[in-house]
């Protein structure tokens, strides 16, 4: 539940908690959610039918040739968040700022973040 006087809002408690994944099927569209905490810890990504991700704060698309978020609360599980999404067939990445990322920067971004970290084969099979 969050505070209202740390954010000004009345609390409130959450719907439904997603602890790792959660699939939606409405007809022949399939919606997962899945958690990428690293930003903030309850962060989640939405994938469409396995082809386009809508990533959130989970990466940035205003940097030129970046991803990285200006801000995460944890980094290395922004980078693993970043494997979990590579795992998907997603080609196109939409975040909450900024402009699409392709598959190719984001996975030019982990690769780079992951060996900085020493992550290399954390999230990726």
């Amino acid at each position: 539940m969050l505070e209202a006087k740390q954010f000004g809002y009345a609390p409130f408690t959450a719907d439904r908690l997603i602890d790792d994944k959660m699939t939606l099927i409405k007809e022949d569209i399939v919606v997962e959610l899945i958690s990428t905490p690293g930003h903030s810890k309850g962060s989640i990504s939405v994938i469409v039918d396995n082809d386009i991700a809508l990533v959130g704060d989970t990466m940035f698309g205003i940097f030129k040739d970046s991803i990285f978020p200006p801000f995460a609360d944890d980094i290395p599980s922004v980078i693993q968040s970043w494997g979990k999404l590579l795992n998907t067939g997603c080609q196109l990445f939409l975040p909450g700022h900024g402009s699409e990322i392709k598959r190719g920067l984001l996975e030019k971004e982990y690769h780079k973040y992951a060996a900085k970290y020493d992550l290399q084969n954390a999230v990726l099979v």
